[in-house]
């Protein structure tokens, strides 16, 4: 069937298999799901944890993370429901799952195809390069330049915006994203774009880079002319100020022109033109061993599922009872983006779970290939679903942040499946679980 590159890509497929696993282990040894997974997860002393593949996760406190996600009386909440249920005679399952989720792919990745002693040969590959531009233009705008996409709208005082340290000396209005993965002016690196939740992780840093350089250039400007020392300076509410005498200010705008009208007052040797480039690249990111050991990603965030499930025995329809998703995504930069973008993944697990479907008849004719037949999940059959952070920040990037933005693709359709087992008592489920796929597991057919 036709396949190609999505949110996530590779993970569901992975975590199907471990997480329906760990369910079946603790089935056949009469265990509690959730203690098997307490029991396999990584403890908090051992990060930064280095795996077998040689993945380097850098941050994290699973168990913490788990017992939180489950506390304030969730897991008690669940079980009521699914007992209750049963008492009526109501079919009702308990899933469960637990996903690592890289972030900012190491590029050097790529040259595991190749032998070792070709990679010899071509020289090493590894990395992953972020850039972003802030320059100062006319009409007292700062603008910013990113070499990645926005996939859905940002607010003007989005995650990239907080993420500049200088931000403070602008308004919301006083700034200008644009975004391109090749911008006319300027080259960019080869592996830009938005795959591999890279912004937080790397184009966020870059931005700050820049930020930094761009405020330490604002600060000796305003130094000359406000007759103090560099060290003196500072820039917020719209100022270039004194930081021992505040009322010693002049405008933002009026400094920051000074290097389009009036050069000749620049502090010496410095170069007029208000536009600076940060560059990113972690360390951490290096090239494959000979036994094609590397470390694939640069943060490794964490997501917890858990959630509730009962089966329409009339209709076979599975309907979601209630749904939790625990997330440590390191430093959150703007809540408001990353549960948009939690939500976005978790509509997409669904539909994996148990609506979009490449289906065809014993003779190899494709069935559905309108939106009739092929189901995509619109907002009333995406349930709400309970979002909560952990923050551990990651100790490889500067501002502590990791990726998030594909995790409950990977997470969300083996919790379900897992409850699914739950409820009906069986040790395979195959997705998605349409009512259908239902019918026969329940009346004994293929």
């Amino acid at each position: 069937m036709p396949s190609s590159l999505i949110r996530g890509f590779g993970g569901p497929q992975l975590y199907l298999a471990l997480e329906r696993l760990m369910q079946r282990i603790a089935v056949e040894l009469h265990l509690e799901p959730l203690d098997v997974i307490r029991r396999n997860l990584i403890p908090a002393q051992k990060f930064p944890y280095r795996t077998a593949a040689g993945a380097l996760y850098d941050s994290g406190d699973y168990l913490r993370a788990v017992e939180i996600a489950a506390g304030d009386g969730r897991i008690e909440e669940l079980k009521r429901r699914r007992d209750a249920a049963r008492a009526a005679g109501r079919i009702y399952g308990i899933g469960f799952s637990a996903i690592v989720e890289p972030a900012m792919s190491n590029m050097g990745y790529l040259s595991t195809v190749m032998t070792a002693a070709a990679r010899d040969r071509a020289g090493p590959k590894n990395g992953a390069v972020s850039m972003a531009n802030v320059e100062y233009r006319s009409a007292r705008r700062r603008h910013r330049h990113r070499r990645c996409h926005r996939t859905g709208p940002e607010p003007r005082d989005g995650a990239g915006a907080r993420s500049c340290p200088s931000s403070s000396a602008f308004r919301p209005t006083m700034l200008k994203w644009s975004s391109n993965s090749t911008p006319p002016r300027t080259s960019g690196p080869i592996a830009a774009g938005t795959y591999s939740s890279r912004f937080a992780s790397g184009t966020a840093v870059a931005a700050t880079w820049a930020a930094v350089q761009m405020r330490d250039k604002l600060k000796g400007i305003g130094a000359k002319q406000l007759n103090v020392l560099p060290d003196d300076v500072e820039l917020a509410g719209g100022k270039i100020r004194s930081r021992s005498n505040p009322d010693n200010a002049l405008p933002f705008g009026r400094v920051a022109g000074t290097s389009h009208w009036s050069p000749v007052m620049l502090p010496e040797a410095m170069a007029p033109a208000l536009s600076e480039t940060g560059v990113w690249t972690p360390p951490e990111l290096e090239p494959p061993t000979h036994d094609d050991r590397i470390n694939t990603s640069f943060t490794y965030g964490f997501v917890f599922d858990m959630c509730g499930v009962e089966i329409d025995p009339v209709t076979y329809q599975v309907r979601i009872d209630r749904y939790v998703s625990m997330h440590d995504a390191g430093r959150i930069l703007n809540e408001t983006i990353a549960d948009g973008q939690i939500r976005g993944a978790f509509a997409q697990g669904v539909a994996a779970a148990l609506y979009e479907e490449f289906s065809y008849n014993e003779e190899g004719a494709f069935l559905s290939g309108t939106f009739a037949d092929y189901l995509v999940p619109t907002v009333s059959e995406i349930p709400d679903v309970e979002i909560l952070h952990y923050e551990s920040p990651s100790p490889f990037t500067p501002l502590g942040a990791k990726g998030l933005a594909e995790g409950n693709c990977m997470s969300t359709p083996v919790c379900i499946a897992n409850a699914i087992a739950d409820a009906l008592g069986i040790s395979d489920v195959t997705l998605p679980a349409t009512p259908r796929r239902i019918h026969a597991l329940l009346e004994g057919g293929k």
